[in-house]
């Protein structure tokens, strides 16, 4: 019997994740990749993911802003996220992103 190499497998995660979509309203020049970063730092070892999924320019966004739409994935290696722990990690997210001019769309 021989074994098919299929490269590097990852072990599948044993807990669940907690993906959570944000429209953002930011600065035309502000880099989004900085913004993605950003969310990673602040969520920390928590933070599994950051997606970019779309940008969008125009009405009703002012002249000079994009609306950008990112979704943040977060993951417990050793344990479920609780509703509570999920939370915490997003409110502490969007508080840094408001420190830094990018505003969650209305």
């Amino acid at each position: 019997e021989s074994a098919t190499n299929v490269g590097d497998v990852k072990d599948m995660p044993r807990f669940p994740a907690v993906q959570r979509d944000f429209a953002f309203v930011m600065k035309e020049e502000m880099p989004v990749g900085d913004v993605m970063n950003e969310m990673k730092a602040v969520a920390g070892e928590l933070c599994e993911e950051v997606h970019l999924f779309d940008i969008y320019r125009g009405v009703p966004i002012q002249p000079g802003e994009k609306s950008v739409a990112l979704s943040i994935t977060l993951r417990a290696a050793d344990r479920t996220l609780t509703d509570e722990e999920a939370e915490n990690a997003v409110k502490k997210v969007l508080a840094n992103l408001a420190e830094i001019g990018v505003e969650l769309r209305s």
